[in-house]
């Protein structure tokens, strides 16, 4: 009987434990301070008004949250993300129908617009264009840590930015090693502004760009944008990239610049201003755009529209009545979205009170799915909460509700066309 006792008081001091130990887990994500803006939790609903946005938003993996989009916010991969209007003058009341929490402008947004979106308690954040890549890398962190918080965003975000500029590194060791070293190529980025031609100069992000393709900007020493044509004529760059056909026209109607060997050779490409200025996978598409121009054998070992690095959108239905079903771009593997989530499904399964990292980002999917509703459950620990969680999943996505993660489970719930939560099931 003593034996008991003793079992039973120790059991008592070990749960009490654990108890003390998942109470004084904190969320240090939240609330966040932006630009005199509080976030208070993390946003499940999103509209994106800025193309340049949408683009760092997708590459975070946060697009997962956008259910409205600008008719200016065209990525081929977000076309399937309901529009809501123009950037400047959006349909506010369909933004209050998808239930949004944040509005990422950019800087024209109509001040009664953006003044109705706030009666509504939605908050407006405008994001500048990054002009520098320092600019940049600072868009990045604070876009993740709006979107997960100032620790995990944070480090998603700045994880990103690594990545974007790592397979940026990429796409310039690949034209190094197929091209021979002691040739230095030079090029240079026109467009036509008020009346008048401009040339990208040095520091800036296009700038940045046009330095991964392996060559130097003919501009890396002029501070002024304003086209010095005598500069250029000495610079004689080897190709040219121009904003658009009146920039071309420009370019040919000048008596020294359709000179230029570039413009006589045709080695000149149309590059907009909009991809130019999109820093996210749109970026890496702009960059192997000009590299594929520049070394045609280098088409193939470039190209970064295969379906494994395509990103998938998912977002709520235009419907209210099946605003939490989830619809993708296609076709989009599970395991792309998987490789976001770093976590390998290959004979994958979990079960109740497994303890590890998979159950963890499995915690997180979940979260992301509407299944788990509070952030402090991600824990790693796979108890009642996330069973519970497993088997409305498994409900909604036709899967025998088991409360287990079996492999077939875990695969669905990765796949892009998983079915969010619905408001009777979220926990």
């Amino acid at each position: 009987m003593r034996k008991r006792i003793v079992s039973i008081a120790l059991a008592f001091v070990l749960a009490l434990s654990v108890a003390v130990t998942f109470t004084g887990c904190g969320n240090d994500d939240y609330p966040v301070e932006v630009a005199n803006i509080t976030i208070e939790s993390e946003p499940k609903n999103i509209v994106v008004l800025d193309a340049s946005t949408a683009d760092i938003i997708s590459y975070t993996g946060y697009d997962i949250k956008m259910v409205g989009r600008s008719d200016e916010v065209n990525q081929e991969w977000l076309s399937v993300v309901p529009s809501v209007g123009s950037q400047n003058s959006p349909d506010v009341e369909k933004i209050k129908t998808y239930e949004t929490d944040i509005v990422f402008a950019g800087e024209g947004l109509d001040n009664t617009v953006k003044e109705n979106l706030e009666k509504e308690n939605i908050k407006v954040i405008t994001m500048s264009q990054a002009k520098t890549p320092k600019a940049l890398e600072t868009n990045y962190l604070t876009l993740g840590k709006i979107l997960g918080g100032k620790v995990t965003g944070a480090n998603k975000g700045a994880s990103a930015y690594d990545d974007l500029i790592s397979n940026m590194e990429q796409v310039k060791s690949s034209v190094k090693a197929e091209v021979n070293s002691d040739i230095l190529y030079t090029v240079c980025y026109l467009f036509y502004e008020d009346n008048s031609l401009k040339l990208m100069t040095s520091g800036t992000y296009g700038d940045m760009l046009l330095g991964y393709t392996g060559a130097v900007n003919a501009a890396v020493n002029i501070d002024e944008n304003k086209v010095d044509v005598n500069t250029l004529k000495v610079a004689n760059p080897n190709f040219i990239f121009y904003a658009d056909e009146a920039t071309l026209n420009a370019i040919k109607a000048d008596a020294v610049l359709g000179k230029l060997t570039a413009v006589k050779s045709g080695k000149t490409l149309m590059v907009t201003a909009d991809d130019m200025n999109r820093q996210g996978r749109s970026a890496l598409d702009t960059l192997n755009k000009m590299v594929e121009f520049m070394y045609p054998s280098l088409k193939k070992s470039t190209a970064t529209n295969d379906e494994a690095s395509k990103t998938t959108a998912t977002v709520a239905s235009t419907t209210p009545a099946n605003n939490n079903q989830t619809a993708t771009t296609a076709p989009a593997e599970s395991t792309s979205l998987a490789d976001k989530y770093k976590i390998k499904l290959d004979k994958l399964s979990l079960k109740y009170e497994d303890e590890n990292d998979n159950v963890k980002i499995m915690q997180q999917r979940l979260y992301d799915l509407g299944y788990v509703e509070d952030k402090e459950n991600i824990t790693g620990y796979y108890g009642e909460i996330s069973q519970e969680a497993v088997k409305n999943f498994q409900k909604n996505n036709g899967i025998k509700a088991t409360g287990e993660a079996d492999n077939a489970t875990l695969v669905k719930m990765f796949d892009s066309n998983a079915v969010k939560a619905t408001p009777q099931n979220e926990q």
